[in-house]
Order: C-alpha cells, then structure tokens, then sequence
C-alpha cells in the first residue's frame, strides 16, 4: 500500500503601495549646461568634468571635478577614482561612472556618465567627461527612476552627512564614520582591485539602509555643526499591509 500526503500552501498579500509623484525635472541651461532639480536640490553637469549639486535647504555645495576632486562649500574634501554614489539626504542618489583621463596619467579618471533618480523620476547625463568636447546630453526617465536606479551600478556609496557637513559612509565592519581621503583609499573599486570589491561592502549597506528605513529616529551624530538642517521626521507606517497564510495538509 502506498500512502500519499498531499500539502498545499497559498500565500495572500494585499495592501497599496503610496503613489509617489516626484517634482523633478531635467533642462539645459543657458550656458549649454544641463540641470537637474525638485524640491530639494539642484543638480548641474557640464562638458568639463564637472558636477556641482546644491543643496536648497542648507546651502551647503558639493563641487566634483577635474580627475575627480570633490569639494564641500569650497574645501576640498577628498578624491576619488571609480564608480561613486552620492544618496543625499531626501533619498536622491547621484551615481557618477567615471572613465579614463586622456589628458591623464597614473590611473587619472574624470566623471563622464551622471545618473539621477529621486523616486520614479530618473534622468542619465552622459559626455560629461573632457575627453569629447560637444556630446553632452541628457535622457530622462519620467516613471521609470526606480528602474533605471536598480539597473546602474553604485560603486562606492557615500550618504549625505544630515547631520552634519559633507558624507558618511559604512565601513566594512558596519559602522559609520566620515568619508575623508583615507576612506576613499581603502574603498574606491579602481584603487582595490575592481567592483567585486564592493560587493562585502554593498551587503552591509543594504543591511543599514534597511534598518533607516524602519526608523528615523536616533539621527547619526557625527558632528551637529549645521544648525540650518530641519528636525528629522517621526517615521510612520508607509503602507497597510495584510498577509494571509492558509496550510492545507491531506494524508
């Protein structure tokens, strides 16, 4: 005699995501430039190597070129050779792919493709680089940001420091710390031998932004010396979901 046991099992989900309907917009300059900008930022790349972000509320101004240096409000902070992440504080990523310098030597790269997304809004700015004068251009993405962010790469991501002056980054123990030079030395994918570099690096990042997600509470203090930043928000629930769960077993 052969006993058959029979298990089924049906998951239901239900809930709705929140419609987020982002305000940005993409535009060439005057001066032949293009800029980004929402709510929050302005964002402009040039056919120089050269990408300022601004921030609105704080004032404070992230400059990236040459081979690429990275000021803040006018210092320079520190320099970096592979693919660079910027995630500013309202969840806007700023993904700078860089190429080699042919004006260059030693390993020199200049930023050269500029990719935006903040919600489902996302824009892609290529020819940034000096290397080709005259092909800069841009492409938006109004809808697809959020595919357009999970098809390019981040490389090296440093965070917006929302407490503070410049950028913060996760190390490879999981801990916070401010992103100078030495940092930049011992994470950059061109400086360790590639982008399977990142990979230890990216696992303990999506760990840590999964946690900020849950909640906002507890900001990062590594240095309050803005006081132009607005509190932090209270973290609410984003969504009503319902889970079901039926088992079925039959012998």
């Amino acid at each position: 005699m052969t006993d058959t046991l029979s298990i089924s099992v049906s998951l239901s989900v239900s809930g709705q995501l929140p419609a987020v309907q982002s305000a940005a917009s993409t535009q060439r300059t005057a001066d032949g430039r293009v800029q980004f900008e929402n709510e929050n930022y302005r964002i402009t790349a040039g056919d120089n190597d050269e990408v300022i972000v601004f921030n609105k509320g704080t004032g404070e101004n992230y400059r990236i070129w040459g081979d690429p240096h990275v000021e803040i409000d006018g210092k320079h902070a520190f320099d970096f050779w592979g693919q660079t992440t910027f995630q500013l504080d309202d969840g806007t990523k700023v993904t700078i792919e860089t190429t080699p310098w042919a004006q260059g030597g030693n390993g020199a790269t200049v930023a050269s493709v500029v990719t935006i997304t903040d919600g489902d809004y996302g824009v892609q700015i290529s020819g940034v680089d000096s290397n080709t004068h005259g092909d800069l251009s841009f492409q938006e993405f109004a809808g697809g940001g959020r595919v357009l962010d999970a098809a390019v790469r981040d490389g090296n991501v440093l965070l917006e420091n929302e407490n503070g002056s410049g950028f913060i980054a996760v190390d490879r123990n999981g801990n916070l710390q401010n992103v100078d030079q030495a940092f930049i030395l011992a994470t950059d994918e061109l400086k360790n031998g590639g982008p399977d570099f990142l990979a230890h690096f990216a696992e303990i990042f999506s760990f840590f932004t999964g946690l900020m997600a849950i909640s906002f509470n507890g900001g990062l203090a590594l240095g309050n010396d803005n006081a132009h930043r607005d509190p932090e928000p209270t973290a609410q629930p984003a969504v009503p979901w319902q889970f079901s769960l039926t088992l079925s077993i039959s012998a």
